[in-house]
């Protein structure tokens, strides 16, 4: 092989091999932002749902990692709504789900806790959509949407008391 052949292959390896690095770095980094974010989704999860059946104070709601305007307006109303919902959680009639959210189980109860169970699911939508935010992830991300209603979904059910009901991923009602 000539000079020039022996440089231009030598020059196509640095390439690539730079090439090769930056990539790595780069998902490295990717990969950073995708762990720092499920992390803060967890810890959020897992302190939002102990302040709401807790029933903790104004200045406990504010101290959260990812606080203010929105979100923390919704953590409030689920902490002053949580009072009536629970004995209907107590008795059955609905619960939580794998994925967040709350479910009806008792259809003959319906009438009866349809604007609860309305007004809730809606400010764990909003809270869930403000987490993901949050972290960094926002509607250009709808992905990571699934992955924050299953992390507040584990606590929800997690952090209830035995005797309550949840609905896991294949619609089976379970009893915890």
């Amino acid at each position: 092989m000539s000079n020039r052949s022996t440089a231009a292959v030598r020059i196509t390896r640095r390439c690539l091999l730079g090439l090769g690095a930056a990539a790595l770095l780069l998902s490295a980094c990717s990969g950073t932002q995708f762990q720092s974010a499920a992390t803060g989704t967890k810890v959020e999860a897992k302190q939002v749902v102990a302040l709401v059946y807790s029933q903790a104070p104004d200045t406990e709601i504010d101290k959260l990692l990812y606080s203010g305007g929105d979100l923390t307006r919704a953590i409030k109303r689920m902490r002053d709504r949580y009072p009536q919902l629970k004995p209907w959680l107590d008795l059955g009639v609905i619960g939580n789900t794998a994925s967040g959210f709350i479910a009806l189980r008792d259809p003959a109860q319906r009438n009866q806790v349809r604007d609860l169970m309305s007004k809730e699911n809606r400010d764990r939508s909003l809270l869930y959509r403000e987490t993901s935010e949050a972290v960094g992830y926002d509607d250009a991300h709808p992905d990571w949407l699934p992955y924050v209603y299953f992390s507040f979904g584990t606590e929800w059910v997690g952090q209830g008391p035995a005797g309550w009901w949840w609905l896991n991923e294949r619609r089976q009602w379970l009893q915890k």
